[in-house]
């Protein structure tokens, strides 16, 4: 059971990948040529069918004309096929990472249009590729190299329904997108709003306690609060920002709970300005250090230390919130972490698919890590 439960999540994970643009492994290769074969195989069994139901009418003079039909047109299905994989994997291949990160997942027209282009070139060198095997294999038959020309022509009087139906494809394709997009949005917001309050109470219920018994730590403690607050409602009106902004708003955060917490509390902050400048969607790093904080450091007795890592290798960004806290182990107290956490894969997934992950270790403490094409501010 567990053995096919783990190949049908890599089956579907190659199949979701399969029409993502990212940089590619050599590991990858496999599945995507078989992926492209069962595609193929698909098609001309459907082809099959409708010659079958009489959709298709197609006159066959003897048995071996329909011999050579049926080889010829899985040859041709399976060189088309392969085709328009080559010319999506030697983009994937030529294009620098940024530019990758525009086109997929999809998510405007002119990233459609650019994909369409793709795999219309496909299409049509692996009709010319597949034309020119048919005319090996079948030499001096009605799939002689004379043929050819009229299939690419063929293609091309097919360019308004493809056309047609690319439109119609990637119009469903985008407006689901949209909405899976602003579900997550909804989603976000929402787990903030119901996190925000107990947060907001117990700021404001140590800054009464500490006016009296210290002053100028309860002035420290309000001015980090409204640091804070300034900078979360900023992240709350974008639908992009930058990761030195929402640094900024950590360091934010962690400086007001280090006055609350006092030595129990230490952290770190370690990114260069590439990494400053990359561009993501808002409040991904947040829900990350608050976790580290509830169910990592408060628990402990000692407390301990956050130390947020980000640096850019590769035409990606990786971000590292580390802690020596009690990890697994401790103590539920707040609900919704893990509703957090999805709620980041979510968001990533809907923006960069494949392309982009959220991994937690858990040993002495925990390493919770996102990793994310690089994309920088103009």
């Amino acid at each position: 059971m567990l053995i096919r439960s783990t190949t049908s999540s890599l089956l579907a994970q190659a199949w979701r990948g399969f029409w993502t643009l990212r940089k590619r492994r050599a590991a990858d290769l496999w599945a995507d040529v078989l992926i492209a074969a069962a595609l193929a195989l698909l098609a001309w069994a459907a082809l099959g069918l409708l010659g079958l139901a009489g959709v298709i009418t197609v006159n066959v003079p003897d048995a071996s004309f329909l011999h050579r039909l049926l080889l010829g047109m899985l040859l041709l299905f399976l060189a088309i096929a392969l085709s328009m994989l080559a010319v999506l994997r030697l983009a994937e291949a030529l294009l620098p990472e940024a530019r990758l990160a525009r086109l997929s997942p999809v998510r405007d027209w002119r990233a459609a249009a650019c994909v369409s282009l793709l795999l219309l070139a496909g299409l049509m060198l692996g009709n010319l590729a597949g034309s020119g095997l048919l005319a090996l294999a079948y030499p001096g038959t009605e799939f002689f190299a004379s043929s050819t020309l009229r299939r690419q022509l063929r293609v091309l009087q097919l360019l308004p329904f493809l056309a047609i139906v690319a439109g119609l494809f990637w119009r469903g394709r985008l407006q689901r997108q949209a909405m899976q997009a602003q579900a997550a949005e909804a989603q976000l917001r929402l787990l903030q709003a119901q996190i925000e309050p107990h947060f907001l109470f117990n700021t404001l219920a140590n800054i009464e306690s500490l006016l009296e018994a210290d002053p100028p730590r309860a002035r420290a403690m309000l001015e980090a609060f409204s640091d804070h607050l300034r900078a979360g409602m900023g992240q709350l009106r974008v639908q992009e920002t930058t990761l030195g902004a929402e640094l900024d708003m950590a360091a934010n955060y962690l400086r007001l709970l280090q006055i609350r917490m006092g030595p129990r509390l230490r952290f770190a902050v370690d990114a260069g300005q590439d990494a400053r400048t990359a561009l993501l969607p808002p409040l991904l790093l947040q829900p990350l250090v608050e976790n580290a904080i509830r169910h990592g450091l408060e628990p402990k007795v000692e407390g301990g230390e956050v130390r947020i890592v980000a640096a850019v290798d590769d035409g990606r960004l990786r971000i590292r919130v580390l802690d020596d806290g009690l990890g697994r182990g401790a103590p539920s107290a707040v609900h919704g972490a893990g509703m957090a956490l999805e709620n980041i894969r979510a968001r990533l997934r809907h923006r960069y698919g494949e392309r982009a992950s959220l991994t937690l270790l858990h040993a002495a403490g925990t390493d919770a890590t996102i990793e994310l094409p690089y994309q920088a501010t103009p």
